[in-house]
């Protein structure tokens, strides 16, 4: 994750971007349109695979929040 370059990239919380949440096992991605919701997560896998892991896209999801207009997810 730290070599990620995603400062500008994810939601401001008091000033500070936002772009993920990470779990024991598990990541969260943020991002506030579409654009980065389909760029976040082919970076983040390219990452991955550079330290020999890689995501389960069988156990890959997309959430929006309510207020959020919808829109189509490409793979």
């Amino acid at each position: 994750m730290r070599h990620l370059e995603w400062e500008d990239l994810g939601v401001k919380v008091d000033g500070r971007s936002l772009h993920h949440l990470r779990f024991a096992d598990d990541i969260v991605l943020i991002t506030p349109n579409i654009e980065q919701a389909e760029r976040m997560p082919a970076e983040f896998d390219s990452a991955c695979g550079k330290i020999g892991l890689r995501l389960n896209l069988t156990k890959t999801m997309f959430m929006k929040n309510g207020l959020v207009p919808s829109a189509d997810l490409c793979e």
